[in-house]
């Protein structure tokens, strides 16, 4: 007989992941005077398509030019 008790447990692993790295992205995104907020929010949503694309569009550092 097989365990299904972490079929939630892994849910919420999930959820937690997307939102550090959405959090992560965002403030990167500011820091790089992009939208931080929605790149945040576009990351927690479609995590597996938005960091790729964000680490090809990002901006250099505001502090680096």
């Amino acid at each position: 007989m097989k365990y299904k008790g972490g079929q939630g447990l892994e849910l919420v692993f999930g959820l937690i992941i997307a939102a550090v790295v959405g959090v992560l992205i965002g403030k990167d995104a500011s820091a790089r005077g992009m939208s931080g907020a929605g790149w945040g929010i576009f990351t927690f949503l479609l995590c597996i398509v938005a960091v790729p694309i964000y680490l090809i569009v990002r901006k250099p550092r505001l502090d680096e030019r």
